[in-house]
């Protein structure tokens, strides 16, 4: 498979994650994914099918020669993405999103720690076609192999971007023409807010929720109105409810 100079390699060790990928891939096209097996058994050997039948080229390796090797299933699948299937960068992003002219749609999470929060939200960002997802790079979990196991295979289609200054960032995505709308216990019910046509969405700590440099950077605080007994949904299940609503009154669904 040929790398490209910009092409971002992933990896996707979980049965369900990469026969959530491989079901995505139209058939007989060549795709740019290598799944190894080292460990062949009823699961991995169907797998394997599914992954010639989708022009997915398959090879046989020991468990000490796979890509990640400290894997008990013997299963890994390698993706390179094409060279526009992601910004290579932050940076790039914003030089690409500030000249389409499309409407557009990025998460931002500010100190999300839980690998399994991040993974349900990268599936949620993946099903609602979210252009981008940014997270810092200290006080955030971080893409794992976890990750991609919990987001089904979600992480490799999403373009995800850690940057150094969280705050910075969402300044310059101002600057590219987005709006910025942070989730908040005391903010305006997202059905009465009119997000814009260029939205970042800020999802807050599981604890703590939006920093308070983070709160003041958002041009406003929404929230999901509810009721109940308890005072606040999951942060993946907030993250995914207030994705729908964008898109929705964006007209993308």
């Amino acid at each position: 498979m040929d790398p490209g100079k910009n092409s971002p390699v992933r990896f996707l060790t979980g049965y369900h994650a990469i026969e959530e990928y491989l079901r995505s891939l139209p058939p007989g096209g060549r795709q740019e994914a290598v799944l190894y097996v080292s460990s062949p058994n009823k699961r991995t050997t169907a797998l394997a099918s599914r992954a010639r039948e989708a022009g997915v080229p398959v090879f046989e390796k020991t468990p000490e020669t796979l890509p990640v090797t400290l894997n008990p299933r013997g299963l890994v699948l390698e993706i390179r993405a094409p060279g526009d299937f992601r910004a290579a960068s932050f940076e790039e992003f914003l030089s690409l999103a500030a000249g389409s002219g499309k409407s557009g749609l990025v998460l931002a999470l500010d100190g999300v720690t839980d690998v399994h929060n991040l993974g349900a939200l990268l599936r949620s960002a993946d099903l609602f076609s979210v252009d981008a997802v940014i997270l810092p790079g200290r006080r955030s979990a971080k893409d794992s192999e976890v990750v991609a196991k919990v987001s089904s295979g979600a992480s490799a289609f999403v373009p995800l971007f850690e940057v150094t200054n969280l705050v910075r960032s969402l300044a310059a995505l101002k600057e590219a023409g987005y709006w910025i709308y942070g989730a908040d216990m005391g903010g305006k019910p997202a059905p009465a807010a009119k997000f814009a046509a260029n939205t970042v969405l800020v999802m807050g700590s599981e604890g703590a929720g939006l920093s308070r440099l983070v709160e003041e950077t958002c041009d406003e605080l929404v929230r999901i109105p509810a009721r109940g007994h308890v005072d606040s949904f999951n942060v993946s299940v907030a993250g995914g409810i207030l994705l729908y609503e964008i898109r929705r009154q964006q007209g993308a669904l």
